[in-house]
């Protein structure tokens, strides 16, 4: 049985799915192939259930301080595996709607693992009954997504040595952990285990914690954690020493291609040294074959994997150049979580003026007794354009979507401070800091 597409893609992450849909709105007749789950990475082991977990850890420190309000409240002990179950649920439920938006568009879901036979066919072998069978399109996308990356030899035996979806998915707090990789995903689940009760050790190769973020920002994490009770080791060059003492060892040191299974060599598809899909603007050395999200080895996030499904069919359909290079902003779920976003062409500015505004100097961390963190901005002295703004504290994962559109759009300090922000709101930090770096906050004390 051979089936016949406009398009053809392969993976239902958010570079997949985003991808079949704009297609289908687009009038093609379109086959989105998946092995596993619906939602790729990002909803079934990533992104989603993390965030449940961070949420769960965050109304549990809420209930513990609601003496602040004068309100005495007894809690029981936490049932981990309640939490896991309400958080498969919520998972299921969100596949589901995915499941539902894609038959709304008449997309075919096929469920299956591709490999190459040509250039504009695919083998399946089904995930349901292990038949084979085959699919011919004009255009294929990759849209595999990536996977953890082991270390130091280590491979995962997914009961001891762990990646990051067995932790989402054990059903108990272990008596202690070994985390290596002081990323992104180190952290949030250092911080959602302690929070639990668990006794958890954070090592990190590099000299800071998120190596390629701002300075500053690393070290208020750093704080945090360690007021959380983690041990954190930066510059830690043997990362396993002592490794026999921890119950779960887990390992969260980056991503690795998953192109392996697709027999790319058929059609001499090529890839850099690290097996990604060279593209340029999602076109690959193939003519009609295209890369869309980590695949390619780029940012390795959701939603920038989401926008490029959307830019590929704009630009296979529509001829459009959607490729952007625009600010993306980027968030640690720590306690409190953490943000960043910068201009594109930050380094080539010469002439910048920082602005800082604590958050113990808003009236509403006051309220909601959030008084832990900052905003940092980045102004360049000359046109007074906002360059950059480091979030942490209350609502930050919120806050850098507001300051991404402010940067995006060349906002300067004047035309921020223009606007009248509602009062009493986190964001009036923003306008704090922004107007702090050119020494006209009228909230903060003269610096001596």
């Amino acid at each position: 049985m051979n089936k016949k597409y406009d398009v053809a893609i392969i993976g239902a992450g958010p570079a997949g799915y985003t991808a079949a849909v704009r297609f289908a709105q687009l009038g093609l007749k379109v086959a989105l192939v998946e092995k596993d789950k619906l939602g790729g990475t990002c909803l079934n082991s990533g992104c989603i259930p993390t965030k449940f977990l961070w949420q769960a850890a965050k109304t549990k420190q809420k209930i513990l301080k609601s003496y602040e309000y004068g309100i005495k409240a007894s809690m029981e002990p936490v049932s981990f595996t309640d939490i896991i179950n309400k958080k498969n649920r919520m998972v299921e439920n969100l596949s589901k709607g995915i499941q539902r938006l894609l038959e709304s568009y008449g997309i075919d879901i096929v469920k299956g693992k591709a490999s190459f036979k040509s250039s504009t066919q695919l083998n399946i072998k089904s995930s349901i009954d292990g038949g084979e069978f085959e699919v011919s399109a004009d255009t294929i996308i990759i849209a595999t997504g990536s996977k953890t990356k082991p270390v130091a030899n280590i491979q995962f035996d997914h009961i001891r040595y762990i990646d990051s979806t067995d932790a989402l998915n054990m059903e108990s707090i272990p008596k202690n952990m070994l985390v290596i990789g002081g990323g992104a995903i180190g952290i949030e689940l250092s911080s959602i285990f302690a929070s639990f009760g668990c006794d958890v050790s954070l090592r990190e190769f590099f000299p800071q914690l998120l190596p390629s973020e701002d300075s500053e920002l690393s070290g208020e994490i750093l704080k945090n954690l360690l007021r959380q009770g983690i041990k954190v080791e930066v510059s830690c060059e043997n990362s396993f020493k002592d490794e026999d003492k921890f119950e779960k060892v887990l390992i969260a040191a980056g991503r690795q291609s998953s192109v392996e299974e697709l027999n790319i060599s058929n059609i001499n598809l090529q890839t850099d040294k690290r097996d990604f899909i060279l593209s340029n603007q999602y076109s690959t050395n193939v003519y009609n074959i295209f890369a869309a999200g980590d695949v390619a080895g780029k940012s390795f996030l959701a939603y920038t994997a989401g926008q490029d499904g959307i830019n590929v069919a704009e630009k296979i359909v529509n001829k459009k150049n959607t490729e952007s290079n625009d600010p993306i902003p980027k968030v640690v779920f720590s306690f409190p979580p953490a943000a960043s976003v910068k201009d594109t062409n930050f380094n080539e500015y010469k002439n910048v003026l920082y602005g800082k505004f604590l958050l113990s100097a808003n009236a509403r961390a006051q309220i909601e007794f959030e008084r832990t963190g900052w905003v940092k901005v980045a102004v360049d002295k000359e046109s007074e354009k906002i360059l950059g703004v480091w979030l942490i504290g209350h609502n930050a994962d919120e806050l850098i979507n507001t300051a991404a559109v402010m940067i995006k759009a060349g906002m300067k300090v004047s035309d921020l401070s223009k606007n009248i922000f509602f009062h009493p709101g986190i964001s009036e930090a923003i306008l704090g800091a922004c107007e702090n770096a050119l020494q006209k906050c009228t909230d903060l004390p003269r610096n001596i």
